[in-house]
């Protein structure tokens, strides 16, 4: 086990919310490893959820094989980006290729947020509108930007950030698993520092919890991982619940 990695902790829920019948979304984390892995899934009679889990299964997999082959300590920073893009892609052709052989999976997909804590850089890869957030200094930082409608019509100037808000095209994502063969991947690497704390969650808490709700919620309960993460939860509950909500925290 990678030394490094033995002062991570990591808690993680997912909730239905009030609105939907069923959970599409997913999540899966390995704390030793410093892997965490949350998809949210999309389409009818519960295909979403396939999706989702074969993203979390795949991507969480090959992390982890690859962390633990002895070859891991020789890798650089751009090869272990490009282990991670190729990872998600890999798992993109599944999802697409059994979408289309099986009728009852017809035109599912997922977002997908993964990432990669190794010493003090993290690694993140993502497709889709699930996010990953930096809680530093009592402030939260969005480090993902948004494959979606509403996010090209914010940098094209037709929306702010609160405008969007309110917007009626918040959920056409741009980019998704599973829906074409190919998929482009977005990664980044990031430097952490002692006491960071990693959000990473489905647009069902974006949406019902502001950034500085998300700030001021995980201030209060920061003693515990398991209880923040639950009351971040609660809030987007709390707020209408309008979507599946799913919530990953890790602290360095």
């Amino acid at each position: 086990m990678p030394e490094a990695q033995t002062r991570l902790k990591i808690a993680g829920h997912t909730d239905t919310g009030r609105r939907r019948d069923y959970n599409q979304d997913h999540i899966g984390f390995d704390q030793e490893l410093g892997i965490a892995v949350l998809a949210d899934g999309m389409g009818g009679h519960k295909a979403g959820e396939v999706a989702a889990h074969m993203a979390v299964k795949f991507v969480l997999g090959k992390l982890q094989k690859l962390i633990l082959q002895k070859t891991y300590v020789s890798i650089t920073s751009s090869q272990l980006l490009e282990f991670l893009s190729n990872t998600i892609s890999s798992s993109n052709t599944e999802i697409f290729r059994t979408q289309k052989e099986e009728d009852a999976y017809l035109g599912m997909g997922t977002t997908i947020v993964a990432t990669l804590i190794t010493g003090s850089q993290i690694y993140v890869g993502h497709v889709g509108d699930s996010r990953l957030y930096l809680y530093r200094n009592r402030e939260v930082k969005r480090l993902t930007k948004d494959h979606s409608l509403v996010q090209d019509l914010i940098d094209r100037g037709f929306y702010t950030e609160t405008e969007a808000r309110s917007a009626n095209v918040k959920h056409v994502v741009t980019r998704a698993m599973g829906t074409k063969l190919d998929v482009d991947v977005d990664t980044a690497e990031v430097s952490l520092l002692p006491c960071d704390i990693l959000l990473l969650c489905s647009d069902g808490l974006t949406d019902m919890v502001s950034d500085w709700q998300i700030a001021e919620t995980i201030n209060e309960n920061i003693i515990d991982l398991d209880l923040a993460a639950n009351k971040l939860i609660a809030l987007a509950n709390q707020n209408g619940g309008k979507d599946n909500i799913s919530v990953i925290l890790i602290q360095t």
